[in-house]
């Protein structure tokens, strides 16, 4: 995966909205899907969809059945690809990262955070500087 400056991606790109939060945090958890929420909608990006997989964040994407909705919304046309709170959301395990990897560059979808963006196409890392 390659990340470049979320001012890349343009006002009405057409995201679904995925976080993994732990299972044992319950509602506590959920204020990173509402502040990731209120930062696509002050950028202007539209989140077509939200999936929230609740389990061990440190397990495998691969049952989570949330994480196959994303994906599948993309893989359908339904969005260009997935803003998530954190990109460890996504994958944890050296394999699920190296699966995103492989599903990124097969269908050129962006992977964004509210602090990065994750593009198959860019070769460098870029971060958006602390305000």
């Amino acid at each position: 995966m390659r990340q470049t400056a979320p001012h890349e991606v343009p006002a009405g790109t057409r995201l679904v909205l995925y976080a993994c939060l732990p299972a044992s945090l319950g509602e506590i958890a959920d204020h990173s899907v509402a502040s990731t929420r209120r930062y696509v909608a002050g950028v202007g990006w539209e989140a077509v969809e939200t999936y929230v997989d609740r389990v061990a964040p440190f397990e495998s994407r691969a049952l989570c059945e949330g994480w196959h909705n994303a994906l599948a919304a993309v893989e359908q046309g339904r969005a260009t690809g997935i803003v998530t709170p954190l990109l460890v959301m996504l994958g944890y395990l050296e394999g699920d990262r190296t699966n995103l990897a492989a599903w990124q560059a097969r269908t050129g979808a962006l992977i964004t955070t509210p602090w990065a963006v994750v593009d198959a196409a860019a070769p460098t890392a870029l971060r958006r500087p602390a305000a």
